[in-house]
Order: C-alpha cells, then sequence, then structure tokens
C-alpha cells in the first residue's frame, strides 16, 4: 500500500527506511483529489455567519454571564480549574462538591480556564466557536463522508452545500450551549467524531481511496475517546448513531470473516470479550453515576408534545416565541429521504438512528415506567436527545436532495442519449423542481432559524428578553464588579446564591461560601444557613463563619431584576440567608438596590 500510494506521489516506490518511516507511510493518507474548493467555504462561512449572528447578538457584551441555574454553576467551576490548576476530572471540582471528591467531566472547564481572558468572556467564547464553527464543521464533515458530488459543477455538489447550510436549522444545539456548557460543547464535537467513524468504515467491500485503513481507525478512535472524555453521555450518543452505521458493514464482514475459518472465529470471539469487558469496567468504575442517573426523576408529560417538537424541532423553547414552522421543513424533506434511503439502500443507519432518538425521548417523558431507564443517561431530558435526531434528520434530508439530483441527471442523460429526445419529460421537470423547492426552502429555513436562534441565546443573558426568572440585573453584573475592588485579596463573600452573590466567584475572582444554588450537606454553611438569622443570639454562627472565612455579606432588594418579565431567582432550598439582621452588617458599598456589607456583628472590621 505504501509503494501504491508513494507512485501517485513521486512516481517511484519509497527508499527502505526505519520502522517509524515505514509506519508514518502505513498510517499517512494519499494525496489524492484537488485542492479547495470555493464554493465548500463558502456554504461553510454563510452557516457560520448566520450562527454566529445568533450567538453574538443573543449574548450581548463579550463579558456578560450566563444565568441558567447550571451556569453559574459551571462559570464557577472553571473559575476553580484556573485557580488551582487542576483539571482531573476526578477530585479537581471537589470546592463544589463542599470538598468531597467526585467525578465530573472537565474538558470544557479547563479549555475555558486555559483561554486568556475572564472566565465568562472564555465560556462565551467557547458558545461563538462551538455553534459558529465546530458544529457546522463537523457537519461537513459528516455529510462530506457520506456524500460525493459527481463534479465539482455547483449543481451538482448542490445536496452537499444546501445541507451544510441546513446544519444551522438545528436547534438542540443552542438549547444546550445556553444552558449546560460541557454537554453542548460535546453535542457540538459529536458530528465530527462521527464522521471520521463513517470515513473509516468500509464502504460496499471497498474503502474510500484517500483514508489509510489504520490511520482511519486510529483517528476515529482517539476522537471518540476525546468525545467521551469531555462527557460521559457521549458514550451513549455514539452508541446510539454509531451502532445503526456500524451495524450493516459491520455483520457483512464478521460474516465473511467468520467463514474463512477457525483462526478469524478465534479472533472475532476475543475482540467481543474484550468490547464485553470493557462495558462492564466501565459499569463497575462509574456506578455511582450510573446509579445516580437510573435514579433521577422528572415529572412525567404528554408523548404526542415529544412528537410535536420532534417535527418541529423545538425541545425545551416552548416559552420562546416562534412564529413560523420551526425545523419542519427539514423534517419534511427528511421523510422524503426516508423513502429514498430505503429504495436506494443507502445510509438506512439514519432511520434507525431517527426512529432510537424519538423512542428515547418518549421513554423520556415515562418517568414513572420501567421506560424511563433507557433515557436515564440522558437526565430524562429530550432535549439532551434532540441533537441525535437532528444529526440523523440532516443526514435523510441530504439523502433526498441527492435522490432527486441523480433522477434529474438521469433523465436528462437519457434525453440526451435518445434518438428521438422528448422535450416534455415531466420526471425531469418534476425532480429539477423539487430539488429546486427544497433547497430552496431549507436555505430560507436556515436564515429563518438564526434569528429564531438569537432568543435562545438572549433567554440564557439578557434579563430583559428572558421569560425566566434572573440572578443578575445589567446594573447588577456592574456593581458586583466593582464592590469587589473594595475587598481584601483573600475575602470571602456570603450571601443567598440566587441573589447574584454567586457570581462574586467567576466575576471578580473574590471567593463565596455558596458557588452553586444547590444545598450544601457541610457542616459550617448548614450552620450559616439554618442559623443565619440568630447571630447575635447564637455564636455557632460567628464561629462557623469564621472558619469559613466570610466576613462579607451582599444583599439584593430588587424583586424585578431590573424589570426582568420573568422576576427575580427565588431560593433553590429553604435556608435563612437572606434574614441577616441588618443590625448586624456595616455597609461597604451600595447603589441604592444591591449592598456589600461586613458583618460587624462577629466583632470583625476591614
Amino acid at each position: 500500500a505504501a509503494r501504491a500510494w508513494a507512485r501517485r506521489r513521486h512516481g517511484h516506490p519509497p527508499a527502505a527506511g526505519s520502522g517509524w518511516e515505514r509506519l508514518r507511510a502505513r498510517l499517512r493518507p494519499p494525496a489524492v483529489g484537488p485542492g479547495p474548493w470555493w464554493p465548500l467555504g463558502g456554504a461553510l462561512g454563510l452557516a457560520a455567519a448566520l450562527s454566529g449572528r445568533a450567538v453574538v447578538t443573543g449574548i450581548g457584551p463579550a463579558d456578560k454571564p450566563m444565568q441558567a441555574s447550571d451556569g453559574v454553576w459551571h462559570l464557577n467551576a472553571a473559575a476553580y480549574v484556573r485557580d488551582l490548576a487542576d483539571a482531573y476530572p476526578i477530585g479537581a471540582l471537589a470546592p463544589m462538591y463542599w470538598g468531597e471528591v467526585h467525578y465530573y467531566p472537565t474538558g470544557w472547564h479547563a479549555l475555558t480556564a486555559i483561554v486568556p481572558a475572564p472566565v465568562a468572556v472564555s465560556a462565551n467564547l467557547t458558545v461563538l466557536v462551538g455553534l459558529a464553527v465546530v458544529w457546522p464543521l463537523g457537519c461537513a464533515s459528516l455529510l462530506s463522508a457520506l456524500f460525493s458530488a459527481p463534479s465539482r459543477r455547483i449543481r451538482d455538489a448542490l445536496p452537499l452545500l444546501t445541507g451544510i447550510v441546513a446544519s444551522t436549522i438545528a436547534t438542540g444545539p443552542f438549547v444546550l450551549m445556553s444552558i449546560l456548557w460541557p454537554y453542548g460543547w460535546a453535542v457540538c464535537l459529536l458530528p465530527g467524531a462521527v464522521s471520521l467513524v463513517m470515513a473509516a468504515r468500509p464502504r460496499h467491500g471497498a474503502r474510500r481511496a484517500a483514508a489509510s485503513r489504520v490511520g482511519g481507525w486510529l483517528a476515529a478512535g482517539f476522537a471518540c475517546l476525546g468525545l467521551v472524555a469531555v462527557h460521559g453521555a457521549s458514550a451513549f450518543n455514539l452508541a446510539v448513531i454509531g451502532v445503526p452505521a456500524l451495524l450493516v458493514v459491520g455483520l457483512v464482514a464478521i460474516t465473511q470473516r467468520w467463514r474463512t475459518g477457525n483462526r478469524q472465529r478465534m479472533i472475532i470471539m476475543a475482540l467481543a470479550g474484550l468490547v464485553v469487558l470493557a462495558v462492564a469496567l466501565g459499569v463497575i468504575g462509574f456506578w455511582d453515576q450510573l446509579r445516580m442517573l437510573f435514579t433521577y426523576h422528572r415529572p412525567s408529560a404528554n408523548a404526542m408534545a415529544v412528537l410535536r417538537e420532534a417535527f418541529h424541532d423545538s425541545a425545551m423553547t416552548r416559552a420562546i416565541r416562534d412564529g413560523g414552522w420551526g425545523g419542519a421543513s427539514l423534517t419534511v424533506v427528511a421523510a422524503v429521504g426516508v423513502v429514498v434511503s430505503v429504495v436506494r439502500r443507502q445510509h438506512r443507519w439514519a432511520i434507525l438512528t431517527a426512529v432510537l432518538a424519538v423512542l428515547l425521548m418518549v421513554a423520556s417523558v415515562y418517568t414513572d415506567g420501567p421506560l424511563r431507564v433507557f433515557a436515564s443517561p440522558w437526565y430524562l431530558q429530550r432535549a439532551r436527545i434532540m441533537p441525535l435526531f437532528e444529526i440523523a434528520v440532516l443526514v435523510l434530508a441530504v439523502t433526498a436532495l441527492e435522490g432527486l439530483g441523480d433522477s434529474a441527471r438521469g433523465r436528462r442523460a437519457a434525453l440526451l442519449a435518445s434518438p428521438q429526445p422528448n422535450r416534455a419529460d415531466w420526471g425531469l421537470r418534476a425532480a429539477a423542481a423539487l430539488l429546486a423547492v427544497s433547497t430552496v426552502a431549507l436555505g430560507g429555513a436556515a436564515v429563518a432559524r438564526s434569528g429564531f436562534h438569537h432568543y435562545v441565546i438572549a433567554f440564557s443573558y439578557q434579563p430583559t428578553i428572558s421569560r425566566w426568572p434572573m440572578m443578575l440585573s445589567e446594573e447588577e453584573i456592574d456593581f458586583i464588579r466593582a464592590s469587589a475592588d473594595l475587598l481584601p485579596e483573600d475575602a470571602v463573600v456570603l450571601g443567598q446564591p440566587t441573589n447574584g452573590s454567586a457570581y462574586y466567584w467567576s466575576l471578580t475572582g473574590t471567593d463565596v461560601v455558596y458557588p452553586t444554588l444547590r444545598r450544601y450537606a457541610e457542616a459550617d454553611r448548614r450552620i450559616v444557613a439554618r442559623h443565619a438569622d440568630e447571630i447575635f443570639d447564637d455564636p455557632q454562627v460567628c464561629a462557623a463563619l469564621d472558619r469559613l472565612g466570610a466576613h462579607y455579606y451582599y444583599t439584593d432588594d430588587d424583586p424585578t431584576e431590573g424589570g426582568a418579565p420573568g422576576g427575580a431567582e427565588t431560593p433553590r432550598w429553604p435556608n435563612q440567608l437572606d434574614e441577616l439582621p441588618r443590625e448586624a452588617l456595616m455597609r461597604v458599598a451600595t447603589d441604592g438596590d444591591h449592598t456589600l456589607w461586613l458583618i460587624s456583628a462577629c466583632g470583625w472590621d476591614q
């Protein structure tokens, strides 16, 4: 193989070299095919522009923090990773778990921590890069691995180019990157990893000429391992897409090798045993996390609502007004693609993946029955499953466009070859018209969806647009940053975590007692939360605050958060943190509604 590649490159076989040179020659793909093609870059640029516009206008200023409940958690977690210079998944986020050691994937936090910018800016940059670059580029790679244009004419490559632009119709990545960064980042990376799996697998018994067999599988394997490292749920995402994709060609290859003799059978059985062993070790090693997933509970919902959401691509966007048909145009074209896929026996794995994704979303709403177990890896949240459906739908839609294009080209070739051309070939006209209408519809949907995605992002960032309860007003963000300059370097701030105090750590580097919105089990934090209103009568309160180093207290007296339609976020668990007597405090800074205090009742001064 190496000699054949070298002949293709240089016209002569390679000279004998070291083992490393031979290995490099084996892994290195051949230099085949022409260079970059500008329409492909144009489609990627348009996709990036549509998604980038939605992100930039949805976030607003680059240093604005996300206000979804998980946003404050991950901002503070990234700040701890940067401060401690530790991104090991086991134990690096101990400050977020009151000192306890737990496993949590820290790939996104590490990426955010190493960007030379404030944590909020770094986090928002990952949103922009993930949605405007990584997702469209990954979808382009996936479609390029599955579809090949017969020529470099735009009309012949129209299905591929349209599919790249249509990848921005998907709402799932926008929803996830506006509420749950680590998983959203893993979702943005998913199409790229799947594209390597598709490029590595055999295609009708022959491999692509431009892909090395060993190098292709190594690249796919490392990509999948990296994806799982970013977020553990990626293992289940890869299973839903990868198993159907490898099922047909895998069964054919296994059957052929099984028939060749006992040696091949032993190899197949050994590989199967290794897979079973790896799964068993994974279950044993992560049993605590799996048990937590299997016992997680959400309220039940209506299965018909799930099907409507799948058709419109609208999971978790009910509160956001959408005047159009959402992603229904892509779903309709994909429905045509199902027929084309079955007839032409191509990309049938996408049908199976779409069906599995819908079944998982339906299982996620039957939270009181046994079906819930199948959706537990996604926390029974259909928005986490939706991207799997979106990827399959995109592939099926491009399958439909390719089928229409091939039909039109075939009829045109037959028409030109006929001795008596029939210029009224209605089949040709119908195929060309359907292709044109579908292309325009998907392009229009991508443009229209960009405006909708602006609001998806803005709901987590802009208090005056969101209908959700918020934790920070525009003025409050400025006050927190300014007031932190008045504090000593080792200061720790106490406050109700939902009133904005939890953002002191990620926005200013000033540590806080409660960096998350959840209830704390650690003894000193529990004492403070339960007995803050008894600071004059219970000496345990001052003693616990002193051990925590918390000499400062933050209050927010604006119940509207600057006029936000959703109002202010309420406490997530019963506590007395809002009841610390004002007589026990000395004002350090205020802007009227927001005040930073020194807890003077414990005898501390500045």
